[in-house]
């Protein structure tokens, strides 16, 4: 599985760097060269649409998302564990919502091409459709993490 977390976050890493190389592009496109270029805003808003919904997964996954840590704080042991848990399952049946969603939204976009780019519609929101799956992944292995007994970050980054 790490090889599987070490694409996810190459994949953002590199979808990042290459929204900033395009937003440099543009910039200095548009003021030193005076051309625009017109395929620009479109990638950086279909960049961001793979970012966020391939980063939200990952900032799970180390638990780095926010957590309700009054009502944690108040609970025992145990309890915190059915917590976190409960917290788990939480993100598996978000993560399904939204691969169905997608899925049956990419459908309805098959045909479709973006404007800019000429970017088949369905390719443009396939990063949601993976990042939800990325995320009932994650969900799935912690929670069987948590049944065998092993240590899983909390969603307050704490194990």
């Amino acid at each position: 599985m790490s090889i599987v977390d070490r694409l996810v976050e190459t994949i953002v890493i590199v979808t990042f760097a290459a929204m900033i190389a395009v937003g440099t592009a543009q910039v200095f496109n548009r003021y030193f060269l005076n051309v625009s270029l017109s395929w620009s805003e479109e990638f950086q808003r279909y960049g961001q649409i793979w970012l966020v919904f391939l980063a939200i997964p990952v900032a799970y996954r180390r638990g780095m998302h926010m957590g309700i840590a009054g009502l944690r704080n108040v609970l025992s042991e145990s309890g915190r564990r059915w917590f976190v848990r409960f917290i788990d399952l939480c993100w598996i049946g978000l993560g399904i919502a939204i691969a169905l969603g997608t899925y049956q939204f990419m459908g309805l976009l098959r045909t479709q091409r973006s404007a800019g780019l000429g970017l088949p519609m369905n390719w443009v929101y396939m990063g949601i459709l993976m990042g939800a799956a990325y995320m009932v992944l994650i969900g799935i292995r912690r929670i069987t993490a948590s049944f065998a007994g092993h240590q899983v970050i909390d969603t307050l980054g704490e194990p």
